[in-house]
């Protein structure tokens, strides 16, 4: 049996081995694998759910999409945080600030005010998640001090903003944004439309290819041009835009606001979990939006999974901790594999 040809460079008179080149279906497996393997783990949390309801309908589909939206859209903006190589630990108090803000400004308000204070309310998060990122980038100090500051104050803004629970907004601005229970598109419209025109574009554009620069190598990012301080604050602007979004989607699906903070702590939580489940490297540089979205809808059916089980469903969180455990264990088993390879 012959061996397969080895190409060959020379120059100077100095031969070199030329790399074999990768086939495509290796390139996709290295890149695509992590988030494939999630899909491959939702599609199975969800066939195991389906035979634990008699009659799967829309009324089940709704449950797992609208109460993912608010996760999904917070893993987005903590996932682009973290492969700009930095963590958000505002990003749950963010959420609830935006949340309470909607609702006290969108009570006994028309549909239409609804949406124009909506729009304000997205300007307001992607200012404030652009001054922590300023205050970050001018300070020097490290994002997760300047983040956890940012959540006390947040959280004490939406405190002052609806002193407890309350607030509203009109009936159809909640069809729009949340659908009902027995209608779920619009939570998978705006999702996947979230993914399709601000994610994907920007992927592909100079500001995404400089935030994988940045997560990946600082020194090398800004030898190479890549303007530091323009690609942290405009991270942490994007990451503004989705969680803010996150919060008009709990103001659209409770119909109100609450400011407790032990729900914009949980929510971080989740949003971290999200991430690094959803193929996100903690150290920076590697990951997307698409897997940390499909680890949020996997995140919320463990409690219905319980709940179908008949264990108590509080124990979610123990199962969470056990998976983000394993995962973040074979992600680092693989890591290290291929730096000895």
């Amino acid at each position: 049996m012959s061996d397969a040809p080895v190409a060959v460079a020379t120059f100077d008179g100095v031969s070199t081995t030329l790399p074999t080149p990768s086939s495509a279906f290796s390139r996709f497996a290295r890149r695509q694998g992590w988030t494939v393997g999630v899909a491959v783990l939702f599609a199975l949390m969800l066939v195991w759910r389906m035979s634990q309801v008699p009659r799967f309908g829309n009324f089940e589909i709704a449950t797992i999409t609208v109460g993912t939206m608010s996760v999904a859209f917070l893993a987005m903006g903590q996932s682009i945080v973290i492969i700009s190589g930095g963590i958000d630990l505002s990003a749950g108090a963010m959420m609830v600030f935006a949340n309470c803000l909607s609702a006290l400004w969108m009570q006994d308000q028309g549909y239409a005010a609804c949406l124009g204070i909506a729009v304000a309310v997205l300007a307001i998060t992607v200012t404030l998640a652009a001054v922590i990122g300023a205050v970050i980038t001018v300070s020097g100090v490290p994002d997760i001090i300047v983040t956890l500051a940012a959540s006390f104050m947040l959280a004490g803004f939406a405190l002052f903003v609806i002193g407890g629970p309350g607030g509203g907004t009109a009936r159809q601005f909640q069809r729009l944004v949340a659908g009902g229970l027995d209608f779920y598109w619009p939570s998978v419209l705006w999702t996947v439309g979230a993914l399709a025109l601000v994610w994907f574009p920007l992927r592909r554009s100079r500001f995404g290819l400089s935030l994988y620069a940045f997560g990946s190598d600082r020194k090398s990012a800004f030898l190479s041009g890549v303007s530091i301080a323009r690609t942290r604050i405009l991270s942490y602007a994007l990451s503004g835009l989705f969680t803010g979004f996150a919060g008009l989607v709990i103001t659209a699906y409770t119909g109100g606001g609450q400011p407790r903070s032990s729900i914009g702590t949980t929510a971080t939580l989740n949003s971290v979990a999200a991430a690094v489940l959803g193929g996100v490297a903690l150290t920076g540089g590697v990951g997307g939006l698409i897997g940390p979205v499909l680890a949020a809808l996997c995140l919320t059916m463990i409690p219905q999974l319980m709940v179908g089980l008949g264990w108590d469903p509080s124990n979610a969180e123990t199962a969470r901790g056990v998976i983000i455990i394993l995962v973040v264990l074979v992600a680092g088993l693989l890591q290290a594999r291929r730096r000895s390879s």
